[in-house]
């Protein structure tokens, strides 16, 4: 019971900062696709889309693995190794952030983008290393234990620079152009950065400085590659679906997707405020060999994140089409359809727990190969076959049925390789 109070408070107090920032996206959302329209609203996701996507190569994974260690190295003093970590995940992201940089600009350059989408697109690569940054940020916060200062500066300041600088625009009569609102984004995250650089000198034990630095490049690197695809099929279940809808579809389609995406985004916020506080308990408790607490921390953690979204859901699903019309307009009302869709997917990830997490924080993450390889190519085909003729309807199909598959497997491998249940228990016990 003792063990019960601290979850549910640092849970609520990190949904509670994901709400906010989740209750602030929304907003930005509606004054978007209501000052952009269909079209406008679908070419700016697809470049936001496109950043994304792009930024993968950068971030995908290094969460996870900073996150682990970092509660790792610090429970076992190892400060000269911890000290080595932080630097190499800053040199690995300006890195890759440089190259990935480069191959986009060689692509428009060479108008394998079209030229409308390409002339944005130039402004919007700096959001690359941005964002990369902000992730490793976040997570570094988040290994020393500090989730809600990890949220606070990409969760919710980057989302309030960007409101006001909407209401800006608004009351000067400044244009809600795309290339207005890549501005933006730049300048928020921008914002995001500073503040989390200033929190991080905070919170960084201090034993780092008198520390000298280690590396272990191979086991980083080797322990990074699983952490990588599976952070890469969970963007490609959303944002790489929004990119191909942008190329074998159109941006009006996009522009539908996304606005479903606006509520499926409510009901992941139990979940993801859950796995934010859990992950680095898990890699203690399970690395301590407390199998019993371990499992009572999963078990009341999925109860959490099910009392928190399955409401969310239902309603979304019997009332989607009015709330859609209510907030965005009724030019995105078909958006309906892929909501309702998109929540069975999500309510199946709810219910099926942090399983993902699980096998990442106990030292599983190699298992994850055969899951995410299985679930890429899946989506893939699934994509590729039902966006042309259904759009985003079926672009909302393919992600539902790849999370579903995703879910299943991971649950699986979890509790053979662990003894852990990661899903909704049965029994009230």
């Amino acid at each position: 019971m003792s063990q019960s109070i601290p979850l549910v408070k640092k849970f609520f107090g990190t949904a509670g900062l994901q709400i906010a920032s989740r209750g602030l996206v929304v907003v930005i959302g509606i004054i978007l696709a209501r000052a952009l329209g269909p079209e406008g609203y679908g070419l700016y996701s697809f470049i936001i889309s496109l950043v994304t996507v792009a930024t993968i190569p950068v971030t995908a994974g290094l969460a996870q693995l900073l996150i682990r260690e970092i509660a790792n190295l610090e429970f076992e003093k190892k400060w000269d190794e911890l000290k080595g970590l932080l630097n190499w995940s800053s040199y690995y992201i300006y890195t890759l952030s440089s190259v990935v940089m480069l191959g986009l600009s060689l692509s428009i350059w060479q108008e394998w983008i079209d030229a409308t989408t390409g002339q944005i697109l130039w402004f919007a690569l700096i959001l690359i290393p941005l964002r990369g940054t902000l992730a490793k940020q976040g997570a570094i916060l988040n290994g020393l234990r500090k989730p809600m200062l990890a949220q606070f500066p990409n969760v919710l300041l980057a989302p309030s620079i960007t409101l006001s600088c909407l209401a800006i625009l608004f009351f000067s009569n400044l244009e809600f152009s795309v290339q207005n609102l890549i501005y933006i984004q730049i300048f928020a995250s921008s914002g995001g950065v500073l503040i989390s650089i200033m929190l991080i000198r905070k919170s960084i034990p201090k034993q780092l400085n008198s520390s000298f630095s280690s590396y272990f490049l191979s086991r980083w690197h080797k322990t990074l590659f699983p952490f990588t695809l599976m952070t890469f099929i969970a963007t490609m279940n959303t944002e790489f679906a929004s990119v191909l809808l942008g190329f074998l579809g159109d941006t009006t389609s996009v522009g539908y997707f996304k606005v479903a995406m606006q509520g499926v985004g409510l009901i992941a916020l139990g979940l993801s405020a859950v796995n934010t506080v859990i992950g680095p308990n898990i890699a203690r408790m399970y690395k301590s060999g407390d199998q019993e607490a371990t499992q009572a921390l999963i078990t009341k953690s999925v109860r959490l994140s099910c009392l928190a979204s399955i409401p969310i859901s239902l309603f979304l699903i019997f009332l989607g089409d009015w709330v859609i019309t209510l907030l965005f307009g009724n030019e995105f009302s078909q958006a309906s359809t892929a909501l309702s869709i998109l929540c069975i997917g999500q309510i199946f990830n709810v219910l099926m727990g942090s399983v993902g997490l699980v096998l990442n924080m106990t030292g599983n993450e190699k298992s994850t190969l055969r899951a995410v390889s299985i679930t890429i190519v899946l989506n893939i085909i699934l994509l590729s076959i039902l966006i042309p003729p259904f759009k985003d309807l079926g672009a909302a199909i393919a992600v539902c049925i790849s999370m579903i598959c995703w879910n299943l497997i991971m649950a699986f491998d979890a509790y053979r390789l662990t003894k852990l249940k990661t899903w909704l228990p049965i029994s009230l016990k």
